[in-house]
């Protein structure tokens, strides 16, 4: 009596739930157990097992695997039923109790929908790194593809007259070039993420295209209403594309059948005594459908990842827009909410710091007038393990007059720049691909041309913007970058600008440079 008072007790006090059966019938469950189904003991007692507990071996498997070893645990994940009619998901520990005495068994109950949960998260995380993984290879040989074909357009657009027929017909097949580059740099985005690589831009330009771009091909409806003189935005211009475009498109699956989207954008100087997510100058975007608004229950989730409201088979979504345009935002120095009724559609509002400048710097463009006949002289080395991005290169270093010469890898630009310097005939500037396959890349490749020649001028090539061989190129003793796909005109620029002086350069951290001397 005393023993089995203990063991009520013991039994009384434990997280986990406890069924014991006899026979296959339960002649005990413990409080922990009845919390979790909402079923009182005395009724759980009364009913047939199976209706509540779907276990994975049946009595008479897990009977056989007693036999076997009267030592036997079964360990399954199974599902147990609640007083609601819901299905939770439990691991079910079996062990037999008493074997002189019948059938007896005791059932360990556990929880796991919290640890099913993580592990289908995990499993989303592993999935989506591998599609980020795979698009990054994808959009940088794609990359490569778009360079080869945008220089050499540029280059022919440079030998044609403006007016003529076959101008305007490369000058179409540039542009639609120009959107392909804009998709490539998206996947790129995805796929190395990273901070912002920020210009200043029209803010209601930006709004405008990412929103037209996202409702093309639907019915909906979209009506603008921008403040006259809107202030301009210091943003990344496709990531913060990308965080209305996703917006957008959430809007857009909130209205299948069609409606109006308002869109509207104005200039706001928020303080700490307004209340307000943040303070100072912004520019503040107002996005408002005219959908079945967004549930109170799920308002708060909305920017979680994963979450999505799309459950049925293709359509299923990985419920990442909205978080995914929520990071862009913050990373931006801004915030997102969103305020919403039943029927009533649902608004989102952007708070975007404006730029100090009241000035739009002109865009270089590959068709921008420039001095093709201007005197240029010098020898470039140019190391990429594409031939086609090698021959352009050289085709523009030519048609700008300088002489190029050409490397694999950096173990190529090494030997070669090192020939040249001993046959007083040096490099005047080097060109190096951030990435090269089975080689020295651009970052190691500077780093021992550093160590060689303190003054040597080197140009740093990449599609990644948001490298750190990019954004913080000095560093690793580069003196420029110039973005792939290339444009003539920035490639012109940049060895103008280094070519008219030759100063030692200087890697952060490093003494490559000293051990030069």
């Amino acid at each position: 009596m005393h023993d089995n008072f203990k063991f009520r007790t013991i039994c009384n006090h434990l997280i986990d739930g406890l069924l014991v059966l006899q026979d296959g019938a339960p002649v005990y469950a413990n409080p922990a157990l009845c919390r979790l189904t909402g079923i009182s003991e005395n009724l759980l007692k009364s009913m047939d097992v199976d209706t509540y507990l779907e276990m994975q071996h049946s009595g008479d498997k897990r009977q056989s695997l007693y036999q076997k070893d009267t030592r036997k645990v079964v360990d399954a994940e199974s599902r147990l039923r609640t007083s609601d009619g819901r299905w939770i998901d439990v691991e079910v520990t079996a062990q037999r109790m008493q074997p002189e005495e019948g059938m007896g068994e005791l059932l360990v109950i556990r929880e796991i929908t919290e640890r099913k949960r993580i592990q289908q998260e995990l499993l989303k995380a592993r999935h989506l790194e591998s599609i980020a993984a795979l698009s990054g290879g994808i959009a940088h040989d794609y990359n490569n593809l778009l360079t080869a074909i945008m220089g050499n357009i540029s280059l022919c657009l440079t030998s044609l007259d403006p007016d003529s027929p076959q101008y305007d017909w490369l000058d179409q097949a540039q542009e639609a070039a120009l959107i392909a580059k804009e998709l490539t740099n998206r996947l790129i985005t995805f796929s190395k993420g990273g901070m912002p690589q920020k210009e200043t831009v029209d803010a209601a330009e930006l709004i405008e295209g990412a929103t037209a771009f996202a409702l093309s091909g639907s019915n909906i409806e979209a009506h603008y209403m921008f403040t006259e003189n809107l202030w301009y935005l210091d943003v990344d211009r496709i990531q913060v594309g990308q965080a209305l475009h996703n917006i957008v498109i959430n809007a857009r699956e909130a209205m299948p059948e069609g409606g109006e989207l308002s869109v509207s954008a104005w200039n706001e100087i928020l303080g700490d005594s307004d209340n307000a997510p943040v303070v100072g100058r912004h520019v503040v975007i107002s996005i408002e459908d005219s959908g079945p608004g967004i549930a109170p229950t799920i308002v708060n989730r909305i920017f979680d990842p994963y979450f999505t409201t799309k459950e049925m088979g293709d359509e299923r979504g990985l419920g990442l827009g909205l978080s995914i345009a929520n990071s862009i935002i913050e990373k931006h120095g801004g915030v997102i909410g969103v305020a919403t009724e039943a029927g009533q559609g649902a608004c989102f509002s952007i708070y975007m710091p404006a730029s100090a400048t009241s000035i739009m710097p002109a865009r270089n463009e590959d068709t921008c007038p420039m001095n093709m006949n201007c005197a240029h002289t010098g020898r470039i080395l140019v190391m990429d393990d594409e031939e086609m991005i090698r021959n352009l290169a050289g085709n523009i270093l030519k048609r700008l007059g300088y002489e190029p010469a050409f490397a694999q890898n950096g173990e190529e630009a090494i030997a070669l720049y090192q020939e040249a310097l001993s046959d007083g005939a040096p490099f005047d500037a080097v060109i190096l691909d951030l990435t090269v396959k089975g080689g020295l890349g651009g970052k190691e490749t500077i780093q021992k041309l550093v160590a060689i020649d303190p003054a040597v001028r080197g140009i740093v090539s990449s599609g990644y913007a948001n490298d750190p061989g990019v954004t913080n190129y000095r560093d690793y003793g580069f003196c420029a970058v110039v973005a792939k796909p290339y444009r003539i005109k920035e490639i012109s620029d940049q060895l103008e600008r280094l070519l008219g002086k030759r100063e030692p350069q200087r890697v952060k951290g490093s003494s490559l440079a000293a051990q030069a001397r």
